[in-house]
């Protein structure tokens, strides 16, 4: 699944499938409705190709309490 990110704070989240999305950041999951997932998320091309290539991103990103630049 893919890695987007929230324009409103750039935490990464990780679409789970069914409008459930999981902060990378923090752990928690939530479901989302897809109104406001189109005008909050945004696609993350590179970083769903990075954590999918080295699924330890994802517990790095957790571990450091780490945001994406822009």
């Amino acid at each position: 699944m893919g890695i987007v990110r929230n324009i409103q704070n750039n935490d990464l989240y990780r679409y789970l499938g069914n409008n459930e999305y999981k902060n990378l950041r923090t752990g928690k999951t939530g479901v989302v409705d897809e109104e406001t997932a189109r005008k909050v998320f945004k696609i993350n091309i590179e970083m769903t190709t990075i954590a999918n290539y080295h699924p330890i991103v994802e517990d790095l990103i957790n571990k450091l309490n780490l945001k994406i630049q822009k």
